[in-house]
């Protein structure tokens, strides 16, 4: 049985740096494309709830425009010069194929993550269309960190101390999941 667990944990392993890896090609398209704005609503949005004790939420009145770039890049700039260097920029693509958020619920996405696979460090920031854009999103954040818990539990259990605790932010249309060791700092960027 521990033979078991030990090569399910080395096949995750292999997996999880396989498409971290194949993940990492250059994304060509402009930036232009992130700041079309396309409309989506989904009642089922509405009725996601989320468990307040696994994260920290706040929703806010939204009052000016964010700089999801600057918010990140402060972010990034917290963690260690090792993990920064890891961390890799996600196109829309990536964004729903491995965090899990379609393109028609924002209208600007930044996302990092660790393409190593040794850690579970990622920021995600999102501006999202309206407000049942930002609550689908935080639904698909909310999925994304318990796909990762199943994933690091046996292959890197320290890691868990991120997902154990993230900051996930609603703040008006904006969506912000950030996973590292430093909460204060991440929480700070955010303004």
């Amino acid at each position: 049985m521990r033979s078991k667990k030990l090569i399910c944990a080395v096949v995750a392993a292999a997996l999880a740096s396989t498409m971290a890896f194949a993940s990492c090609g250059s994304d060509s398209s402009s930036t232009a494309d992130t700041k079309t704005s396309s409309t989506a609503s989904s009642s089922s949005a509405a009725e996601s709830s989320s468990s307040p004790d696994s994260t920290t939420a706040a929703t806010t009145e939204q009052k000016t425009a964010k700089d999801l770039n600057a918010i990140a890049e402060k972010v990034k700039d917290s963690l260690d010069d090792a993990v920064k260097g890891t961390m890799t920029k996600f196109d829309d693509a990536r964004i729903e194929r491995m965090i899990g958020v379609k393109k028609d619920l924002y209208k600007e996405a930044v996302c990092y993550v660790d393409a190593s696979g040794a850690s579970a460090h990622e920021i995600d920031c999102f501006e999202a269309n309206d407000e049942n854009a930002a609550n689908e999103i935080k639904a698909a954040l909310e999925t994304r960190i318990e796909n990762q818990k199943n994933a690091f539990k046996d292959y890197v259990p320290a890691e868990m101390t991120k997902l154990n605790d993230p900051v996930l932010v609603v703040d008006g249309n904006y969506v912000f999941l950030f996973l590292t060791n430093n909460n204060e700092a991440a929480k700070n960027a955010i303004g």
